[in-house]
């Protein structure tokens, strides 16, 4: 982990600002809630394969910090692309598997005061509705006690509708919330302490999405 390679993270994030104003017009709001040192666990929605590099523009390049993405393991083998993950500080997961040995990076990210983030999702939502999240990003909170840093991400699910293999131009926000903890339990599992959580990260990512994108925490819940 101490030799994780990241000097293709704040170039990258260059590039990302260019793709926001071409595939946009691309807004960033909340730049005041993100905390400019210590661990922070930065949680998000996730409707493009885009995300993760509007969230590392909004969040770590505009503020000078990396953030650490967790990313599902087949992208290591990417051409190009699983290069420019791996020396922009992404780690890899296999989903589905209970991978221990990313949750140990992930651990010592944080310990180190390091920024991760994660798409509790575990998946796009292809329409943009906002899912139900699964329990590591909890696990991560709650275990450690970190700021969790929620953040919406709107509108990147119209950039490429349905099947298209062309960009369409649209509105794009990322919107930064203000950064809570949720209770921590050091020892063993609680499974109830666990759905709390997640349903607590995932309703705060939704109060950052426009009504349309809440999916079951939208209006009228």
């Amino acid at each position: 982990m101490a030799d994780m390679a990241t000097w293709f993270f704040h170039p990258g994030a260059i590039i990302t600002s260019w793709l926001l104003w071409l595939f946009g017009p691309g807004r960033v709001e909340g730049l005041e809630h993100v905390p400019r040192d210590g661990a922070v666990l930065v949680v998000a929605n996730h409707c493009s394969n885009l995300d993760p590099l509007f969230v590392g523009y909004a969040v770590g390049h505009r503020t000078g910090r990396i953030v650490h993405f967790m990313a599902k393991e087949e992208m290591r083998r990417w051409p190009v692309i699983g290069f420019l993950a791996r020396n922009a500080g992404v780690f890899f997961v296999r989903r589905g598997e209970g991978d221990r040995g990313a949750q140990r990076i992930a651990f010592d990210l944080l310990a180190s005061g390091r920024m991760i983030g994660v798409f509790p999702e575990g998946t796009r939502s292809r329409d943009g509705q906002l899912r139900d999240g699964r329990a590591g990003a909890a696990l991560l909170a709650t275990r450690t006690g970190v700021q969790v840093l929620p953040v919406g991400v709107a509108g990147t699910h119209g950039i490429f509708p349905g099947h298209s293999r062309w960009p369409h131009r649209g509105r794009i926000t990322i919107r930064i919330g203000e950064p809570f903890s949720l209770p921590v339990q050091p020892d063993g599992l609680d499974r109830d302490a666990l759905r709390a959580g997640t349903e607590r990260l995932m309703a705060a990512v939704a109060e950052l999405l426009p009504p349309e994108q809440r999916g079951r925490w939208g209006a009228g819940r």
